[in-house]
């Protein structure tokens, strides 16, 4: 089940990232994070129950971490960001049409890759 924002605390007015992260303080402080940044978050502890769910996929991005690989590595027709301790093996594997964010997650790196996928998704915006 998906952890559904209530519509009176103002997440909907802003950008809403789905966080896909299995690892549950990862998951808090990257949700704390995003939060602090001015982003409406749902971070699912179910992730996989939750990419079918029609208002994660309303999201205006996503972003997935690569340790759970039961996750596709994409989303289509949404901007994606995986974060990966190894892109490389990305690479070989293939992915493509992801924005890669390695870990360990040392500076902004993050918040300004989001910032510039969610630019190009929504131009004047």
């Amino acid at each position: 089940m998906c952890d559904r924002p209530d519509p009176s605390d103002g997440e909907t007015d802003r950008p809403m990232i789905l966080l896909l992260v299995d690892d549950e303080a990862l998951r808090d402080a990257l949700r704390f994070s995003l939060e602090t940044d001015g982003y409406a978050v749902r971070a699912p502890a179910d992730t996989h129950g939750c990419l079918s769910c029609s208002d994660c996929r309303a999201a205006a991005c996503v972003v997935i971490d690569d340790g759970d690989t039961t996750l596709p590595p994409t989303t289509p027709g949404r901007p994606t960001i995986v974060l990966t301790g190894d892109a490389q093996r990305l690479a070989r594997r293939g992915v493509t049409g992801v924005t890669l964010v390695e870990k360990p997650l040392l500076d902004d790196r993050l918040g300004r890759e989001l910032s510039t996928l969610l630019a190009r998704a929504a131009p004047g915006l």
